[in-house]
């Protein structure tokens, strides 16, 4: 005979089961697939594993997938600790992050976050009257990739870091100290070529030189003349 305690041990491990279950229809997306949602109309979180509000919305958001079928949409997922460069350019600066998309415009979605408001945002088309994000934070323009690449390189000296402090086991002042040592080198280092090329394709220097000694010859010139006549 199973006792009580045991039978609500399984009840329980059962309903988190069913809570944590993944989708079928949700489609995970990543930076070599993001362009995909460009086309049609979908729905996509931005969610983080550590993050308490996205583990609450998991289960409404797989619910959600399995309508997208029905509702002739496709709803996907950006894990952003395994895609800093879609974080950045996407700005996004809270979690859990939801876009709309269709063909190509963006708009963040801020309503409630269950299932059934979901639904009712996409039948109804209530993103109608949510404004568009504009073109310069456009995920696609050139501008919000200069940014992807900011966040990707961020997110490199983070586990950088990370690695010397709890690998290496230097202490953390000396982990910051060198990274500021690399970029202050880096400066200078990009510095300098900054003003080589531009003394490069504007050597303004040689040009007033060159000015000078035709101005001087030309003096001369006339000097000469001018004795040659009381001559």
């Amino acid at each position: 005979m199973i006792g009580i305690t045991q039978m609500l041990a399984l009840i329980t491990i059962f309903g988190i089961s069913i809570a944590g279950k993944t989708s079928s229809k949700l489609i995970s997306l990543h930076e070599e697939n993001w362009m995909d949602i460009m086309k049609g109309e979908w729905m996509v979180e931005f969610h983080a594993p550590w993050c308490p509000a996205c583990k609450d919305l998991q289960k409404a958001w797989n619910a959600f997938a399995d309508w997208s079928d029905d509702l002739n949409i496709k709803v996907g997922e950006v894990d952003v600790t395994v895609n800093p460069g879609l974080s950045g350019r996407f700005l996004v600066t809270a979690l859990p992050t939801i876009y709309h998309v269709k063909d190509g415009v963006f708009r963040i979605y801020s309503g409630p976050r269950d299932k059934n408001d979901f639904i009712t945002f996409i039948e109804d088309k209530r993103w109608r009257n949510i404004e568009a994000v504009p073109d310069y934070k456009h995920p696609n323009s050139k501008q919000m990739a200069v940014v992807a690449v900011f966040f990707k390189l961020s997110m490199a000296v983070r586990d950088l870091h990370n690695h010397f402090v709890e690998v290496k086991g230097i202490p953390s002042w000396a982990s910051y100290s060198l990274f500021a040592a690399v970029t202050l080198a880096l400066g200078c280092i990009l510095g300098f070529f900054i003003v080589l090329i531009i003394d490069q394709v504007f050597p303004t220097g040689t040009k007033k030189s060159t000015t000078q000694s035709k101005k001087d010859a030309k003096k001369e010139s006339n000097g000469a003349t001018k004795k040659k006549k009381v001559v």
